[in-house]
């Protein structure tokens, strides 16, 4: 089965990497390594995940027009989600 790399930063600021085998995530379990605060609305741009290029979810709170408190940006290849960076 294919692996995945994800680097990211944790919670006290170190940067660390796992790996993920390939798959369908929900956000929920996508965003769980990444120690996001609390959100209550979520923003996909561009709505469904491009075969190459990036994708940015934006997790806020206060809706829609709230304030932005993290951003993931997916990152695809020939369909294959090949990185996921935190913001």
């Amino acid at each position: 089965m294919p692996v995945t790399t994800i680097d990211y930063t944790t919670a006290a600021g170190a940067s660390t990497t796992t790996n993920i085998d390939a798959g369908t995530y929900s956000v929920k379990q996508m965003a769980q390594g990444f120690h996001l605060p609390e959100y209550d609305y979520l923003e996909f741009s561009p709505a469904a995940a491009p075969a190459t290029g990036d994708q940015t979810i934006t997790y806020k709170t206060g809706g829609s027009g709230g304030i932005t408190v993290a951003t993931l940006t997916l990152t695809y290849s020939s369909g294959d989600l090949v990185s996921v960076a935190k913001a």
